[in-house]
């Protein structure tokens, strides 16, 4: 039974490129971790209290998460926190809370959940509305909630006492001028993104933060074929070099259609000179991102 447990569960990680181990621990601080699935990453805090950790990632990863935690310290787990409500992100809570974690989020990732149910979401066990704290001590996690943006409920996660900045999905270091991976941007809320943006840049200045942690990996080109996953964190300054991008192709769709140009044809005429240089541009891929804005301009959402 314990071997056939074994091989049920998948030896490596979703694909990362070559040269980029599949499953990595990091320590960024004393006491501050990260844990890296294939392209995802989380955080955990150690404290002499217990861990507080975030995104579980998916129930495979899960297994793997806790035994990096526990190759680190043998305090347990007791807060869970969700940084939003998206599978991907969120899936395999129920290997944490089985060993007694409590799981925080924003309320609205309650919501979510229960309009799209997947059998490996667990719900939260805690919500706030605009802003919490999970602590441990002297360490663990701010909680911030400036609205939709990536998803309806994602917040951003300030790592105390380090004033380190999480920004999942949002924000992807080294820096923020770049395309998203999906250039359909699922559940990517246009009418409140800058302005989102606009309020973590305002707390990045309020709190003096200087480095963001990436949720993603970023492979590095090395040469031959081969990629490095470092670096995991950059400086904050992305967030305000992602509002910008938002801000100018957003401003350039606008510019297209308010002279009456319908949306599927903006994306032929918007141009595109602005952002060649943004990280991962593919022409293809940008004319998708173009129609999605144009649909939002059309229609509100």
């Amino acid at each position: 039974g314990m071997l056939l447990a074994v091989l049920t569960v998948p030896a490596v990680a979703q694909f990362v490129p070559p040269g980029i181990e599949p499953v990595e621990t990091e320590q960024l601080a004393d006491a501050l971790h990260t844990f890296r699935w294939g392209a995802y990453r989380s955080v955990f805090i150690v404290t002499e209290e217990g861990v507080i950790a975030t995104d579980p990632i998916s129930p495979e990863a899960a297994i793997r998460y806790r035994e990096a935690i526990a190759a680190v310290t043998d305090q347990p787990v007791r807060y869970l926190v969700y940084s939003h409500s998206h599978w991907d992100h969120v899936s395999g809570g129920l290997l944490f809370k089985d060993v007694g974690a409590t799981i925080v989020a924003q309320r609205r990732c309650v919501d979510n959940m229960a309009e799209s149910p997947n059998p490996d979401v667990i719900a939260p066990d805690v919500t706030f509305d605009q802003q919490t704290d999970v602590m441990l001590g002297e360490r663990g996690i701010s909680l911030y909630y400036f609205g939709p943006s990536h998803d309806t409920c994602l917040a951003m996660m300030v790592l105390r006492p380090w004033n380190m900045l999480v920004a999942v999905d949002l924000v992807t270091p080294p820096s923020g001028w770049y395309m998203p991976w999906d250039p359909q941007v699922a559940d990517f809320h246009f009418y409140n993104a800058v302005e989102y943006l606009e309020q973590v840049e305002a707390l990045v200045a309020s709190e003096g933060i200087e480095t963001l942690i990436g949720s993603h990996l970023v492979p590095v080109p090395l040469g031959k074929g081969r990629f490095g996953g470092k670096p995991s964190t950059g400086p904050a300054t992305a967030v305000t070099e992602r509002r910008e991008f938002w801000q100018q192709l957003m401003s350039a769709v606008k510019a297209e259609m308010d002279k009456g140009t319908v949306s599927f044809m903006v994306s032929g005429r918007v141009d595109l000179s602005p952002f060649q240089d943004a990280r991962n541009y593919n022409k293809k891929d940008m004319k998708l991102l173009i129609n999605r804005i144009a649909a939002y301009y059309s229609i509100g959402r």
